[in-house]
């Protein structure tokens, strides 16, 4: 029988403020800048931080934008 790991909303939201704060670190970019920039919303992940819920779409919105930005910055780096 296969099992897996229940993952709690809590840690979905902590890894989402975590790849988020450091995008922020390496660039010095706000969170709002990702926010607008990945879903257009400006106080999307103050919201977050805040404990406001979101929905699967929106969190993977932000995770693709991030992958993205990181790649770029990889590319940029060879």
């Amino acid at each position: 029988m296969k099992t897996h790991a229940d993952i709690s909303s809590e840690q979905v939201r902590a890894y989402l403020l975590d790849r988020a704060n450091t995008y922020v670190e390496k660039t010095g970019r706000a969170l709002s800048f990702i926010s607008t920039a990945a879903v257009k919303d400006s106080k999307f992940l103050g919201k977050v931080a805040n404990g406001e819920n979101f929905t699967i779409a929106t969190y993977q919105k932000v995770i693709d934008w991030l992958d993205e930005q990181e790649s770029l910055s990889s590319e940029n780096a060879a």
